[in-house]
This record gives C-alpha cells, structure tokens and sequence, in this order.
C-alpha cells in the first residue's frame, strides 16, 4: 500500500472511531446534565463532531480538499436533483397508498396541517443533514473510494458506519413497541440500501448537494409524517408499513432505486 493510501485509511478508522463514539459521549453530557429532550447539549456534540473531525482531517492531517464534493454541478444533472427532490416524498406516498388501502395504517386528514408541518421541518432539517451528509457523503465516502475498494463495499461500509452512528439517539426517533432485537437489523439493513442509492448519486454528480436535498426532504416528509401522528400504522403490520428505513416496503423500493441509479452510472461509464 502506497504512503498516501495509508494515511488516507488512518484518518478513515479515526473519523470512524469519532462517529462511533461521539453519540455515547453525547448521551453521557446529557445524562449528567439531566437533560435528554431533543435538541439538547449532546446531541449537539452527536451531530458535529464527524463534521468537525472532517475539518480537522482534511486541514492539518493531509487529507486535502479537493474531493469534498461542495461544488453543486447542477449543469448536466437537473434530472439527479429533480430525483434527489422527489424520491422520498414520492416513495412516502406510495407506501402511505398502499399501506391504507389494505388497512395496516389509518391516516388523518391530508389536510394543510401537514404541509404547514413539513414546511416547517424543512430548514432546520436542512441545517442538520447539511453537517450529516459533509460528514458521510463528504468525507468517508469519497475517502473509502480513493482506497481502490469496490463500490459495494464502499456503500456498505458507509451504511454501517452511518447506521451505528444513529444508534444513541435512536430512541427519540423511533416510536415502535417492536423488540431491538428485530427491528435493528432491519434498519441497519435499510441505512445500507439508502447509502447505496445516495452513494451512487454522488459517483454521477461529484457533489454531497444531491444527498443534502434527497435526505432533507426524506427527513421532513417522513419524520413529520410518523412523528407528528398524520398516520398510525398498524403494530402488527409496522415492520412491513412504515416509511421510515426499516420498513420492508422502503427497503425494496429504495433498493430498486438504487439498483436502478447503479445501472445508469456504468450505462454512463461505459459511454
């Protein structure tokens, strides 16, 4: 392995390490604190440290700048954005169609509350994916590719990662009665899929921006949609219902997205 190669995989595992850690040393502060509502202290340390830790890897530990991705390039990849816009929004409605129509969830009224609710979500959901997706897709990803690794294994490797990242704060997120046990494969199994699709987006594009927008607009639509009680899925029918990561119905379609995108990127590459 080259010298640049092995300090690359260097500041890899010490990222990894940070955002594997970070999160359990947030709940820590909160826990001594004695606060542990959303939006607390933290969190905050949760949220920013990858994003920090990618500063400081890529100003003083030799990781450079040149592939962060923050050039927009929308020149050539309208239909990307548009995608990246649309995909889970459209994903949402499709799982709420069918879900409702074989009784395995009750909605509420689709009325303006709920695009009074996403409108809201919309910014601060922005602010938060913008140091997300320049952790993930900014840094680990484009690192891991340098590497020489298959593209699989890249995707996978940043699904697990980004996975267990979340696994602290979970709780707060997730409103199931379904056992750890079975619902964590499940999501870590959806996290994956979906760092596939946003992973094969950012090979075409070279930009995190199409990740930023496509994990915003997941996160309002979706998390104000469960969260804020518009629909009621079923509990016996929420592992395969819910429009969130662990449901069976998001896997497959996501997965299909992402099969799909995969195509179109070496359809492009062999052109």
């Amino acid at each position: 392995m080259k010298k640049k190669d092995n300090k690359t995989l260097r500041n890899v595992i010490i990222f990894s390490l940070v955002a594997l850690s970070c999160g359990w040393i947030g709940r820590l502060v909160d826990l001594k604190a004695g606060t542990d509502a959303n939006g607390s202290l933290g969190q905050l340390i949760w949220i920013i440290s990858p994003l920090l830790t990618m500063v400081i890897l890529r100003s003083w530990m030799g990781d450079g700048w040149k592939d962060l991705g923050i050039n927009p390039r929308v020149r050539g990849n309208i239909f990307l954005y548009l995608f990246s816009l649309l995909f889970f929004p459209f994903m949402t409605m499709v799982i709420v169609g069918i879900s409702s129509s074989l009784g395995w969830m009750d909605i509420s009224p689709m009325s303006s509350h709920y695009v009074t609710a996403v409108g809201i979500a919309l910014i601060p959901s922005l602010i938060k994916n913008i140091f997300e997706e320049f952790a993930w897709r900014g840094y680990l990803a484009p690192k891991l590719y340098t590497l020489g690794y298959n593209r699989f294994i890249v995707h996978i490797a940043v699904g697990l990662i980004w996975g267990m990242w979340h696994f602290p704060y979970l709780f707060l997120f997730v409103d199931t009665t379904e056992s750890m046990i079975t619902y964590i494969p499940r999501m870590m199994l959806g996290v994956i899929i979906m760092a596939v699709l946003y992973g094969e987006i950012l090979l075409m594009t070279r930009s995190v921006w199409p990740a930023v927008l496509m994990h915003t607009t997941g996160n309002a639509f979706i998390d104000t949609l469960i969260l804020k009680k518009f629909v009621l899925v079923h509990e016996e029918f929420s592992y395969v219902a819910m429009p969130s990561p662990e449901g069976v119905i998001a896997i497959v379609l996501t997965a299909l997205a992402g099969l799909w995108m995969y195509q179109r990127r070496r359809r492009a590459s062999s052109r």
